[in-house]
């Protein structure tokens, strides 16, 4: 007999944050893992640290990661601090610096500056600094080695994906920038938990990424259709759709 593969979720969730609705997607997600008899470990609010969460990847053979919260270019991060991480050491950062090539300079802009003062005030300012490039934690994101990771966190995809391929992770799904969503009182932050949860549904069902990513982009282009004219439906989702990025093995399923 077969035993059921293990997915691995991870949900903080602040007061007055996005996370309060994430949190709500994640919730979902975990259940909908159960009811189809997945082995699923959800690491919520303040257990998401970088300690328990290092210590649940080593000690299970996860086939899907999904972390539902804050992320930057070199992290995602928990409730308080960062938990999946690619740690820069001063030589490196350095080196960016005076690098000849505009793309290496570009990409120590986006360390330094992951989330922007504008767009996002203070959304980055967590105990110990999670977006800092020089930091507290040593590298974890090797943990993911031979995993299907989808992050539903903004910029996370930009750098932590690509470096948690060459590490050997499968496959990494996640945005390049900013994943954003609107919050009303008509739930209008239902429907895209919807879209992202739809992805992970399909990847639970058998589908391989490609596929699964296929079915969700359709979602977002019905939403994207039918409320045209609103723009801070429309224009958000198809700002999500653009910057999604599929690293890594878009063939993989939870069964390889």
């Amino acid at each position: 007999m077969i035993e059921p593969a293990t997915i691995v979720i991870t949900m903080p969730k602040k007061k007055g944050d996005p996370t309060e609705h994430t949190y709500v997607w994640a919730t979902k997600a975990a259940q909908m893992a159960k009811d189809l008899g997945y082995n699923v470990i959800a690491i919520k609010e303040g257990d998401t640290t970088y300690e328990n969460v290092s210590k649940v990847l080593k000690e299970n053979k996860v086939r899907i990661y999904s972390h539902f919260g804050h992320g930057c270019s070199a992290s995602l991060q928990g409730q308080n601090q960062c938990i999946i991480t690619r740690k820069y050491t001063a030589e490196q950062l350095i080196c960016m610096a005076e690098s000849p090539y505009i793309e290496d300079r570009q990409r120590l802009l986006k360390l330094l500056k992951p989330l922007g003062e504008i767009s996002c005030p203070g959304i980055c300012s967590l105990e110990n600094d999670p977006c800092s490039p020089l930091c507290l934690f040593d590298t974890n994101v090797n943990l993911l080695k031979d995993t299907i990771t989808i992050a539903v966190a903004c910029h996370s995809a930009s750098q932590l994906g690509r470096c948690m391929i060459s590490c050997g992770g499968q496959t990494y799904i996640g945005e390049t920038d900013l994943l954003m969503f609107p919050v009303d009182s008509l739930g209008s932050q239902d429907m895209f938990g919807e879209v992202q949860l739809v992805m992970f549904k399909e990847l639970l069902l058998g589908k391989n990424v490609q596929e699964a990513e296929k079915v969700m982009s359709e979602l977002e282009d019905s939403y994207i259709r039918r409320f045209k004219k609103t723009k801070y439906i429309a224009l958000p989702m198809l700002w999500n759709k653009l910057n999604r990025k599929i690293w890594g093995d878009k063939n993989a399923t939870i069964y390889q």
